[in-house]
């Protein structure tokens, strides 16, 4: 049942709600693997050998330390902070296909992999590459802080960048007790929301808010460039009571000692729950000697969070389109500069 009024005194407490400056930035998110747990993680790569990384099961990556280990995560990303680095693995032990085995076996304690494009691609690799659709995983230049699609999702870095590329999440009941306790008055227009596309013509018959609470529980959903691309479609203007609740958000995810901000070091393993963290990365340069790269998890989460309507419904229809080779992740340059003029103006 819907409780918009979670926390309505000011000052109140959220569940999950979390400030860096509060918590030690990323070391207040970061686990450190076990010696045990390390053990058990490069036997389970050892005996999938030869294995394609999709194929790997959670029982093949069964051992009672990873299981442990993952168990903790879930629960960390259901109902803690959200969002869980895990560091230690040593990446000259391992080649690019075992290190995707390895994150990919880690992954299934979490979640079911989806497709993450019409490439058919489980395991995406995050990298600058020629992009038509201008797709911000295959972009170098920065990505705001922002949400994306399915419920857990994962980086994992192979080559770090030599300048940049810097990670930083925030997290998403943080900036609702923000936006409750300075304006108010925003509330409203983000628990509304506004239409999402279903296709490159067609939008939702109902508006997805912004702004999730339900049973207690605070959910957020900020990729931009949907409400203006579906504005688009429909030949109108995203509402300007909900473009003004979009401007303040974004300015709060900004601010400092809000955003714990890491660069992710080669084997480190990042783990969050969409919709609680926002995520964010600065711009990156590659060099003739290195170039960055990252693999990427989209999850349907085994650990489930109530939430409104749209907010797993449009996951499902990616997964949908995606398997057709379609998609409505196409970044047009009209959508992406009314987003970009709007939030920043």
């Amino acid at each position: 049942m819907a409780n918009p009024d979670l926390g309505a005194s000011r000052g109140g407490h959220v569940p999950g709600a979390w400030r860096a400056a509060d918590c030690g930035g990323v070391e207040g998110l970061m686990h450190r693997l076990s010696a045990e747990q390390l053990d058990a993680i490069d036997t389970a790569v050892r005996a999938t050998e030869g294995w394609a990384a999709t194929d790997v099961t959670a029982d093949d990556f069964g051992a009672e330390a990873i299981t442990q280990l993952m168990q903790a995560v879930a629960w960390e990303l259901a109902e803690g902070k959200g969002v869980v680095v895990l560091s230690g693995v040593d990446l000259g032990r391992y080649d690019l296909e075992q290190f995707k085995r390895l994150y990919f076996g880690l992954g299934t304690h979490l979640g079911v992999a989806v497709e993450q494009s019409p490439r058919r691609d489980k395991i995406g690799m995050v990298r600058k590459e020629p992009n038509p659709d201008r797709r911000g995983y295959l972009m170098d230049a920065e990505l705001g802080p922002h949400t994306d699609y399915h419920e857990v999702l994962s980086l994992a870095t192979v080559t770090a960048a030599e300048e940049g590329g810097v990670s930083g999440f925030v997290s998403s009941a943080a900036v609702y007790e923000i936006v409750r306790d300075e304006r108010p008055d925003l509330l409203p227009a983000l628990l509304e929301g506004y239409y999402y596309p279903t296709s490159l013509s067609t939008v939702t018959d109902y508006k997805v808010p912004s702004l999730s609470i339900v049973d207690g529980q605070v959910s957020m959903y900020n990729y931009a460039l949907f409400p203006f691309q579906a504005a688009d479609i429909l030949g109108t203007s995203v509402p300007a009571p909900l473009v003004e609740a979009m401007r303040f958000v974004n300015s709060v995810t900004r601010r400092p000692g809000l955003r714990a901000s890491f660069k992710m070091q080669p084997g480190e393993m990042a783990f969050w729950y969409n919709f609680r963290v926002f995520h964010s990365r600065t711009a990156f340069k590659n060099t003739p000697d290195r170039e960055r790269l990252l693999l990427r998890l989209w999850l349907h989460a085994h650990r489930k969070r109530a939430m409104a309507k749209g907010y797993n419904e449009i996951a499902h229809l990616l997964d949908a389109l995606h398997a057709q080779g379609s998609s409505i992740l196409v970044n047009t340059d009209a959508s992406m500069k009314a987003a970009y003029d709007a939030l920043r103006a």
